[in-house]
């Protein structure tokens, strides 16, 4: 299973080639991981009480159709692997049912004060609702 959100484009996120920036789809998959965890009842004020961050150890993105003023966005997200101190989450930003842009980003568990931890088993198991296969993203 894999969660979804709806976004829509706003103008103070377009570069001067009236697209959205290619840094706000960043932004874009950062929302969509704080909600999917809020889904599985793991927001991100519960994993701060639980001395959890969540930290972006690696993105790599994928841009392929501009996103443009007034478009109605989904983006989905899910997680392919969670291995130790390490998730993999595997997103996507569509318009209707084009796909404009995929990430795949490494997540590394730690304490708040930054020391690499594994994730808590109940993290883990909460995690499980949202994994998807690798070919999910293709």
């Amino acid at each position: 299973m894999h969660s979804s959100i709806k976004l829509s484009v706003r103008f103070f996120e377009l570069d001067p080639y009236s697209h959205v920036n290619h840094s706000v789809y960043i932004q874009y998959f950062e929302e969509a991981r704080i909600v999917a965890l809020s889904q599985i009842g793991q927001d991100v004020n519960t994993l701060i009480a639980d001395n959890i961050a969540l930290v972006i150890v690696e993105i790599h993105t994928k841009y392929l159709a501009p996103a443009l003023l007034g478009d109605q966005l989904t983006v989905e997200s899910g997680i392919s692997e969670i291995q130790g101190a390490s998730a993999t989450w595997l997103q996507r930003i569509k318009r209707d049912s084009e796909v404009i842009a995929t990430q795949k980003t490494r997540i590394g568990c730690t304490a708040l004060m930054g020391k690499p931890k594994r994730f808590p088993q109940e993290l883990i198991h909460s995690a499980q609702k949202l994994i998807v296969p690798e070919e999910w993203l293709a």
